[in-house]
């Protein structure tokens, strides 16, 4: 993660600065940052399962001028930290949220997530899952942004380790203090690794959302 050298982020404040088309691209930059990363295979924990995880993702954002404007400083990628869980149910189905924070800045967010199994793999065939998610922008005064992720994801376990990648769509909107409000739609497309040892997780993701690429890693217990 040695992008997290420049990620330093700054205050989300004058939205003033902005024209509507900068305020848009902050916009899809805070969508790449705080849309759902949930870096976990398609396969269901099960009732008696749970995934508990702390994590480190780096997204580089696209308009460095218009985030300069926007928080008074220059920076190119943008860190989060977060914390998640997610808890196994019957049939297939995971619930499961987050709580994430940009250091060095008021940006925060917060989601939920449901995923159901399609099919829950076996040695022979994959894991297949579709998930459904939503997740909010916090402390940003004169600010609202929220998203609405659907993805489909597939991931089959080897030896030790399970590969995954998915597909999907985060739907968008966008409101601030002067500006015009904004929705969009962006496309998404993940691929990642789950290692487990005994009950202990580690994983690794690269999620693209619209022009926006995220590199996160992942650490907890998951059974």
């Amino acid at each position: 993660m040695a992008l997290t050298a420049t990620a330093n982020a700054g205050d989300v404040t004058n939205f003033s600065a902005l024209s509507q088309t900068e305020f848009l691209a902050v916009s899809k930059d805070l969508v790449a940052v705080t849309s759902t990363k949930s870096i976990e295979p398609a396969a269901p924990l099960g009732l008696t399962g749970f995934d508990v995880s702390a994590s480190t993702s780096v997204t580089k954002i696209q308009d460095g001028a218009a985030w300069a404007k926007v928080s008074g400083d220059s920076t190119s990628n943008l860190m989060q930290t977060k914390v998640a869980i997610s808890k196994g149910l019957s049939s297939g189905l995971d619930v499961g949220g987050f709580v994430s924070k940009v250091p060095n800045s008021n940006v925060s967010a917060l989601g939920v997530h449901v995923k159901y199994a399609l099919l829950e793999g076996n040695a022979i065939t994959p894991a297949v899952a579709v998930r459904a998610s939503y997740s909010r922008l916090g402390g940003v005064s004169g600010m609202t942004l929220s998203n609405t992720g659907v993805d489909v994801l597939v991931s089959k376990g080897l030896v030790g380790f399970t590969p995954y990648a998915g597909v999907g769509s985060v739907i968008s909107s966008a409101q601030a203090t002067g500006k015009s409000d904004e929705s969009f739609t962006q496309s998404k497309s993940f691929v990642g690794v789950s290692w487990n040892v005994a009950i202990l997780n580690l994983s690794a993701e690269v999620d693209r959302t619209g022009k926006h690429t995220s590199a996160s890693i992942k650490a907890g217990v998951r059974f």
